[in-house]
């Protein structure tokens, strides 16, 4: 009876050594998955408030009354992370735990124009200056393109928008981009409003 006594004891020491260690165990992989979803999660929205702000920048620069050139850095963060931007969308992707991938898209309200390789002009200037070059007029509201060039341009605008659905344009990181509301006045007295976007490089 004795000898059962002690074996029954050190099979309740066993049995409460094995539950402390699953517990340990289990408070372990606890705080691990823990740490490693709050980081995906914290990038995730991180990555978020870039794509909002870039965007909130587009709309509020859309609605200024005059035209205007706002310089945007993309921060840098402890994780090195990826921005291309479309007509359409701004799109931001990280590595998050276990090389899973985080994406983050945002849609525009209003479209950007994106240039084309090759390019013939870059900034609001450099369009102006081609205008002259090309038809003779320079889109400002004292000297106004004729109904057929701006029917061109526009015409030179949307077709950017299918060509960056398809490759959207990759952001150098280190590098500011630049976005600048233009007018361009065209038929007398009509206006149109272009957002362009763009990297000097």
């Amino acid at each position: 009876m004795l000898q059962c006594r002690k074996d029954s004891r050190g099979i309740v020491e066993l049995t409460l050594s094995q539950i402390a260690l699953f517990l340990a165990t289990a408070i372990l992989l606890t705080v691990v998955f823990s740490f490693v979803f709050s980081n995906d999660w914290q990038r995730t929205a991180e990555l978020q408030s870039i794509a909002s702000n870039f965007s909130n920048l587009l709309e509020d620069l859309i609605n200024n009354f005059f035209e205007h050139t706002i310089l945007f850095q993309f921060p840098e963060k402890s994780y090195p992370y990826f921005v291309a931007i479309s007509t359409e969308y701004i799109i931001l992707s990280a590595r998050g735990s276990w090389n899973s991938n985080l994406l983050i898209t945002r849609r525009f309200l209003s479209r950007p124009w994106l240039r084309l390789p090759p390019k013939n002009w870059t900034t609001g200037d450099d369009l102006h200056v081609y205008l002259n070059k090309t038809c003779g007029h320079h889109g400002t509201e004292n000297d106004p393109i004729p109904l057929q060039y701006f029917v061109s341009l526009l015409n030179e605008y949307n077709s950017t928008i299918s060509y960056f659905a398809m490759q959207p344009c990759e952001i150098i990181m280190r590098q500011p981009v630049f976005v600048e509301k233009v007018s361009i006045y065209y038929n007398f007295n009509r206006k149109h409003d272009f957002l362009l976007v763009y990297q000097l490089i």
